[in-house]
């Protein structure tokens, strides 16, 4: 599948969705990885936490995709630097691990 490009605030980002797709994960794989390393992440730098009328917003942005889907009431969007991050730090693959 081919990634759709989004950009916030002038950098190129990923959702979790996406994301996992990259690393040919699941999106609970991400989240749990997330939710363990939360003090390795800093928001703003490795990733935004879209709520409330700036996900309203981000919505009417991407309006006919299928980037975000219409219950979502939170939503990460990860940088490239987020990205390296989660790469960096194991994300639990069955009995694999991906470095």
């Amino acid at each position: 599948n081919k990634l759709t490009p989004v950009d916030f605030d002038n950098q190129r980002v990923l959702t979790t969705e996406q994301l996992a797709e990259v690393y040919e994960t699941d999106t609970n794989n991400i989240k749990n990885n997330f939710n363990r390393n939360k003090d390795k992440f800093t928001e703003g730098v490795h990733y935004y936490l879209l709520e409330g009328e700036a996900l309203r917003e981000f919505k009417r942005e991407v309006t006919g995709s299928d980037l975000v889907a219409i219950n979502v009431n939170r939503l990460y969007l990860w940088t490239e630097r987020g990205a390296s991050r989660h790469s960096k730090i194991q994300i639990k693959l069955g009995n694999s691990l991906i470095i």
